[in-house]
């Protein structure tokens, strides 16, 4: 009678999590923001708030959600006692954005929730790990029904909402907050389906997804790092179903060196800078604006707001670097963005032995903050990135289990 209590108990906790989190992104549409070009257009939050909510209701969840999460862990944590380590380095990380407050006289509050869009979603993570380890769930139920709740917000959109902007052109209506943290949610969605579909062994049905789904995300939102992600999945998915391509990876590397060179006079051609939407010019000024600094500020950063500046190629306001990891360095020193980058590097040690879909999920979220404001600091994305990996990573142990029962003695 006690183990079925406390079984309810954790449940009932963990139900509730998910309910937040699923009202979190049932009104994220709320903070929508119509482009300046988009003025002659009602925005959809004054269309479709039906209970008058403010704006912000979506982030204000955290202030329950994380909480709780923390409970929830901290009472259950003997069911995965990884999740200390987690709660550990999310702690030093907040002590980090104390000093660093404290020494450049700059917002704590922006300098924690900096560090809370991080690792909230992680707690989540650990807690799906709980869940699993005390109900003896594969998780696979939980994340069919996110999936489905997510698509049918998205198609909700496309049919009712107003189109997007992105780089002035016109693309297919969004919900979660805004175009970029759209995009990587339909991302994290559409690899959560590629891998039910692997894992069916629909090789057919799989290749002929991931070249639906990669067209979806790229002509429907515009979002090249987010599709970025999906194409290094999907190659992963496309390596592992299908020998040809087996033998044609086979083949790149052993003519590598010309296609390299070949790559290197056809990239030098390329104007980077507008292909990079002034990414690459900002990159140069941050290079710069680092080479300023002192030891300190290498060391714990210059503080929240620091990463804003004003470009040659970005003119009309200040911007961020559009790289988290240019923003950390910044914001908050090296030894902050080791912490961070030490993160991921955990997380591939939850594996034994090194699996490829695991490895490109987590090198997928890490490679798009290198290159632009990544998924890893966009929680409405990054919740459901992590109920992916969690379900990757509880099917991978419940198959290294299943392998060792069937094996001879």
């Amino acid at each position: 009678m006690k183990v079925s209590l406390k079984t309810s108990v954790i449940t009932t906790l963990f139900n509730t999590i998910i309910f937040l989190i699923a009202l979190k992104l049932l009104f994220s549409f709320l903070s929508l923001e119509l482009h300046y070009f988009q003025r002659d257009l009602t925005p959809d939050f004054q269309k479709y708030n039906f209970f008058g909510l403010k704006r912000n209701f979506s982030n204000t969840i955290e202030y329950v959600l994380a909480p709780l999460l923390l409970l929830f862990i901290i009472t259950y944590y003997r069911h995965y006692k990884v999740a200390i380590y987690f709660l550990i380095f999310s702690l030093v990380a907040y002590g980090l954005n104390l000093v660093n407050s404290l020494v450049n006289n700059s917002s704590l509050i922006e300098s924690l929730s900096y560090s809370l869009k991080f690792f909230v979603p992680i707690y989540f993570f650990c807690a799906l790990m709980i869940y699993s380890k005390a109900n003896s769930d594969n998780l696979k139920s939980v994340l069919q029904k996110a999936l489905c709740f997510c698509l049918i917000l998205i198609f909700l959109a496309i049919l009712f909402f107003n189109p997007s902007l992105n780089r002035l052109q016109v693309y297919l209506p969004i919900y979660f907050g805004n175009v970029h943290t759209h995009s990587y949610l339909v991302t994290v969605v559409l690899m959560g389906i590629g891998y039910l579909l692997y894992r069916k062994g629909y090789k057919y049905r799989l290749l002929l997804f991931l070249g639906i789904a990669f067209f979806f995300s790229y002509f429907g939102y515009g979002v090249r790092t987010a599709t970025i992600m999906f194409l290094l999945y999907s190659l992963v998915l496309t390596y592992l179903i299908s020998d040809v391509f087996k033998i044609l990876v086979v083949k790149i590397v052993v003519f590598s060196p010309i296609i390299l060179g070949t790559l290197f006079l056809t990239l030098k051609e390329i104007d980077w800078v507008s292909f990079s939407s002034g990414r690459t010019a900002m990159y140069q000024d941050k290079l710069e604006q680092l080479s300023h600094f002192s030891f300190l500020d290498w060391l714990i950063g210059k503080g929240a707001g620091a990463d804003l500046i004003q470009t040659k190629v970005w003119w009309w306001a200040k911007k961020g670097a559009h790289s988290d990891i240019f923003t950390m360095l910044v914001e908050n020193g090296i030894v902050y963005t080791a912490l961070i980058l030490f993160n991921y590097f955990f997380q591939l040690l939850l594996v034994k032995r090194l699996n490829l879909i695991f490895f490109i999920l987590l090198f997928s979220s890490f490679f798009s903050g290198v290159i632009s404001n990544g998924i890893a600091f966009r929680p409405h994305a990054n919740y459901i990135f992590y109920l992916v990996l969690a379900y990757v990573l509880t099917d991978i142990k419940s198959r290294s289990k299943t392998i060792r029962h069937t094996e001879p003695n």
